[in-house]
Order: C-alpha cells, then structure tokens, then sequence
C-alpha cells in the first residue's frame, strides 16, 4: 500500500500547485445566486484581472477542480499499485 500513498500524494500535491497557477476567477460577488461567469484562469497571487470591478478567485469552482485533482490522484495511485512490478505483499520489495 505505500505505492498507493506515496503515488497518490505525489499527483493529488502536483495537481493543486498546477491548480495555484491556474485558477478560476470570477466576478461575481460571493455568495450570489446568480450565474458565475468565468473571466478566465490565472494564478490565485495574480493581478491579472485587478481592473475588473469585483474580480475574485471562484473559490467554488477552486473547490470541485480541487476534488476533481483528488479523484484522478486515487485512481492513478491504485493503477500505480495494481499494475506494480512485483505481485504480492511490499515488504519484499524494500529488501
């Protein structure tokens, strides 16, 4: 099961620093009930958008890409662990 940790951890930190640098912004205030339009992606310490009125990280949309990098992270860490060199317990593969 280390395999499957290790791997998992390595793509679910790898995905939010990719995530960091392109980040959904908005701007919608937050917690309005209208549509969110995206104005695009940039990092989250970006000015880029700082002459729209409002403009602000999706914090929302952040949230389920965010859960979208963890699901692909656990299914890349079990076919890490399932398709391994070795079959059987990882004890033996330390030695």
């Amino acid at each position: 099961m280390k395999t499957f940790y290790n791997v998992t951890l390595f793509c679910f930190a790898l995905g939010l620093v990719i995530l960091c640098f392109y980040a959904p912004w908005t701007p919608t205030p937050v917690g309005s009930p209208y549509t969110h339009v995206a104005l695009g992606y940039a990092p989250v310490w970006s000015s880029k958008f700082a002459g729209v009125p409002g403009a602000q990280v999706d914090w929302g949309g952040f949230t389920l890409i965010a859960g979208a990098v963890g699901f692909f992270s656990i299914v890349v860490g079990a076919a890490a662990y399932f398709f391994r060199g070795k079959r059987g317990s990882e004890k033996d593969l330390d030695e």
